[in-house]
């Protein structure tokens, strides 16, 4: 990403709306999550090799990158699932270590969760950036902040607690007013 004298005023671009589907393999007990663009999300039974995939629930959601509205520089976030804000259920996460410290700050703490595991899940710290810039560019409370950290920071994603955050207005057909 380019830094030069640009003060980035980040807006959203090539938003596309659709669902996160979760699939369990009844055979292997395998979990796994993906985004799909139809206008209902998929609930049969399939079979992809040597798994069996349920239908295990979803969620309305969007996908999106990033622009910049001064000088044009583009952001992609394909392995971006969602943000997940901390709903305390473990002493011990990161996360909820880091919101405890921020929140008598005035500073709200979000996870960016990746599509992808191991150690390419995280994002760039430079997309965490632009998230973290975009969102707080939104609030309307003076002193009010938004971070985004990498989804690593959680203790233990399968027990974790957190809540997706859903955008009120993500799935109104009509694009998002330029500022």
């Amino acid at each position: 990403m380019a830094s030069g004298k640009c003060k980035h005023r980040w807006k959203m671009t090539n938003v596309k709306y659709g669902f996160l589907v979760n699939e369990k393999c009844y055979h292997c007990g395998m979990l796994r999550t993906y985004f799909t663009f139809e206008d209902v999300p998929p609930k049969e039974e399939h079979k992809e090799g040597e798994h069996y995939w349920n239908y295990a629930g979803s969620a309305q959601s969007i996908k999106f990158d990033m622009e910049c509205a001064e000088c044009g520089e583009t952001v992609t976030f394909e392995k971006l699932m969602g943000l997940m804000q901390c709903m305390y259920c473990d002493e011990r996460c990161y996360f909820n270590i880091m919101s405890r410290i921020c929140e008598s700050q005035n500073i709200w703490v979000y996870g960016a969760i990746s599509f992808d595991v191991g150690q390419d899940a995280d994002l760039a710290s430079e997309k965490l950036v632009v998230l973290t810039d975009y969102f707080t560019s939104r609030l309307h409370t003076p002193g009010k902040k938004i971070i985004v950290l990498p989804g690593s920071l959680r203790k233990n994603e399968e027990t974790c607690h957190g809540l997706i955050l859903k955008d009120v207005g993500m799935l109104s057909l009509e694009p998002e007013e330029a500022a």
